[in-house]
């Protein structure tokens, strides 16, 4: 990157989805260290941009070869997700699941249990030898959060 910016190489400006989520994330949850907060600083993104961005990204889960190698953390990240398009609010991967685990139909509630404690550090991460639960759950999480998005 360095080498590329020191020969005036540059990437064209494009249309980041993951901007509205990082500034609502930075407006719910900064803390300034020094002077006012982020929300002084930026505009509350429309609602309308925030769905977007949550619709667009779980468009890019459609198949195992998109999550294989990172199960835990996209099981999380639905989790999240499914919990922001339903509050429109973020919250940590942790609370976010524990508040999806309580939405869930049983049959899912294993793996999303078993992702929060990986991720807590209590369990060892073996969402990888999962297959058919995880797919099961990312077809089962998109499909709610694009009723609720829609």
């Amino acid at each position: 990157l360095r080498h590329d910016i020191l020969s005036g190489t540059f990437e064209p400006a494009v249309l980041d989805h993951d901007l509205a989520i990082l500034l609502t994330k930075a407006r719910q949850h900064s803390l300034a260290l020094l002077g006012p907060s982020a929300a002084t600083f930026f505009e509350p993104v429309p609602k309308e941009h925030f769905s977007k961005a949550l619709f667009d990204t779980i468009a890019q889960w459609n198949a195992e070869s998109d999550w294989k190698g990172d199960e835990r953390n996209v099981v999380l990240a639905l989790a999240r997700i499914w919990y922001s398009a339903s509050t429109g609010l973020i919250a940590p991967k942790d609370v976010a699941a524990a508040w999806v685990s309580e939405r869930l139909p049983a049959e899912h509630r294993p793996l999303i249990c078993k992702a929060r404690a990986a991720y807590l550090g209590s369990e060892d991460d073996d969402l990888a030898m999962r297959v058919e639960e995880t797919a099961a759950f990312v077809r089962y999480a998109k499909a709610t959060i694009e009723r609720i998005l829609r």
